[in-house]
């Protein structure tokens, strides 16, 4: 077994979550992933199989996803699974965020969440962040080749869709836009909709692939190397 799978990765567990998963189900040592989601997201996670392993660093593709905002309260974690540690008054109108969209376009200097499996000092970021120790995380450059608010989801939500560079975090697109409008957001909802050529129509659910495998019909839904890399 040498290839690609796209799975969807349901909410509420790890990306590594379902590697074990498919470890278990496959019968295989083999696997890996490219593009961690946090546990809260959805969509497309990129798995590589057997000797499509060593294809993994070449997966490197801009990422669409489309998520929620929630202004006038930010979370530890900058996402809804965290603890509220700030709130506001102010709620921007969907013309105000649209004039700050731009400034994130392009090659951006982005700071990852502390809540981030960021290295600080050889230690991860969200273990130092869980024992409320303090520390600095440098930034590092993200290209974002696209941006845009689609509309409001009710008075202090707003929906996005954004294209980016791989390493980007979106909890600090989220972050950083709060800081920028004079009031504080969080990311409530995150779905990764596409990566590179790949998108929702070559994805699997996670429960159906396991029953594919049962039944022996799982190679259907696996994609080659040549294929996942012919670009």
């Amino acid at each position: 077994m040498n290839g690609w799978i796209f799975i969807d990765k349901p909410q509420g567990i790890t990306s590594f979550n379902v590697i074990q998963r498919l470890r278990k189900v496959l019968k295989i040592k083999k696997i890996g992933h490219s593009g961690t989601l946090d546990p809260f997201a959805t969509g497309i996670l990129a798995v590589a199989v057997g000797e499509a392993t060593k294809s993994i660093n070449y997966f490197n593709q801009n990422k669409v996803y489309v998520f929620n905002v929630v202004f006038g309260e930010s979370k530890d974690t900058d996402d809804i699974t965290g603890k509220t540690i700030e709130t506001s008054n102010i709620i921007p109108t969907k013309k105000e965020i649209d004039q700050y969209l731009i400034k994130f376009i392009g090659v951006h200097d982005q700071v990852p969440p502390n809540y981030s499996a960021v290295k600080v000092n050889g230690k991860r970021a969200y273990k130092l962040a869980r024992n409320n120790q303090k520390f600095l995380i440098n930034s590092k450059k993200v290209f974002i080749e696209g941006l845009k608010c689609l509309g409001s989801k009710n008075v202090n939500e707003y929906c996005f869709i954004l294209e980016c560079s791989s390493g980007t975090y979106v909890r600090s697109i989220a972050r950083d836009l709060g800081k920028m409008l004079g009031t504080c957001a969080y990311v409530s909802e995150l779905r990764r909709v596409k990566i590179g050529k790949i998108n929702e129509k070559d994805i699997i659910l996670l429960d159906k692939f396991e029953e594919l495998v049962h039944i022996g019909d799982h190679f259907e839904v696996m994609h080659s190397i040549r294929d996942v890399l012919d670009d």
